[in-house]
């Protein structure tokens, strides 16, 4: 099995995982917490930017492949912070379940793909912190600590990242704090990456 598919399925998987285990913490949950705040309701409810939110499915994906060729160790060390991510995430769900009353979509092709996105979550729960905030953010790390990244890599990795960070709100997929607690998450979730990098993934993926 060559290298390029190894990361493939690694990706694979761990976005597998972190689906499964994302919508498997739903059944767990008990009532949820309303976490809007009036800051939010002056925050305008656009559909059109679903085409943003939706690239965060690509950019997960595709973004560890360019980093491993870049610095094998930097994609060990951003793997960790993932899988830290995934975890601690589930941990704030299940301890404190969050919502909030999403707004109807019209019925616009926009509007529709936003009724597809508002029905991935049967529950409508797990709010905040934000996963694709958090991930973006540690996207966004990675890109700016990376020596070597392409800047072509860079010019779209970021943009796409924040992109996606400020379509999380104009698409009402989440609230103001949401995106603020990604941050100390994303924070903490780098520096176990740091310290724990996950060598042995990489060490699989090289054949050593």
């Amino acid at each position: 099995m060559g290298i390029g598919i190894k990361l493939l399925l690694a990706e694979l998987l761990l976005l597998g995982l972190q689906t499964l285990l994302y919508f498997g913490a739903e059944a767990f949950e008990g009532k949820p917490h309303n976490v809007a705040k009036k800051i939010d309701g002056h925050i305008p409810f656009v559909p059109a930017f679903v085409y943003i939110y939706v690239l965060w499915f690509p950019l997960i994906l595709l973004f560890p492949l360019a980093l491993f060729q870049v610095d094998p160790m930097a994609y060990a060390r951003y793997q960790t912070a993932i899988v830290a991510d995934i975890a601690l995430s589930l941990l704030c769900y299940l301890v404190y379940p969050t919502s909030f009353v999403r707004p109807e979509a019209p019925d616009t092709l926009s509007g529709r793909a936003m009724k597809l996105v508002f029905r991935g979550s049967y529950k409508g729960l797990n709010c905040a912190p934000s996963m694709h905030c958090s991930m973006c953010y540690l996207v966004l790390h990675f890109v700016g600590f990376t020596p070597g990244l392409p800047l072509a890599v860079a010019a779209l990795a970021a943009p796409i990242a924040l992109g996606i960070v400020i379509s999380t709100l104009f698409t009402k997929q989440h609230v103001l704090i949401d995106a603020l607690t990604a941050l100390p998450l994303a924070a903490v979730c780098i520096l176990i990456g740091n310290r724990l990098p996950l060598t042995a993934l990489l060490h699989w993926i090289q054949g050593a």
